[in-house]
């Protein structure tokens, strides 16, 4: 399945990268490690992880309090928003290509 990236989806996942790099190389790499996965994990099987209340699917991260919203089509998965989990439930909702 073919996977596509919101334009500000980037500059969420930068944001989150410098706050973790100032804090160590170690937890910034951690980081990056459950990003790989989740986002494997996603690519994978896009229609296993359960619906946030804002109608897109969610995939949560396990060690840090973040998660990813998405949108599931026929032949592509849309990938929106990294959010914090106490970030305003409608950040990043509006988001389309």
């Amino acid at each position: 399945m073919r996977i596509i990236r919101h334009p500000k989806l980037a500059g969420d996942i930068r944001e989150v990268a410098m706050h973790y790099a100032e804090i160590s190389e170690r937890v910034l790499s951690a980081f990056w490690s459950e990003l790989d996965s989740v986002l494997a994990s996603v690519k994978k099987n896009p229609r296993s992880y359960h619906f946030d209340s804002c109608g897109l699917r969610r995939a949560n991260f396990r060690k840090f309090p973040y998660h990813l919203l998405y949108e599931v089509e026929d032949d592509f998965v849309l990938l929106l928003v990294l959010r914090h989990d106490r970030r305003h439930p409608n950040y990043g909702i509006d988001r389309q290509i």
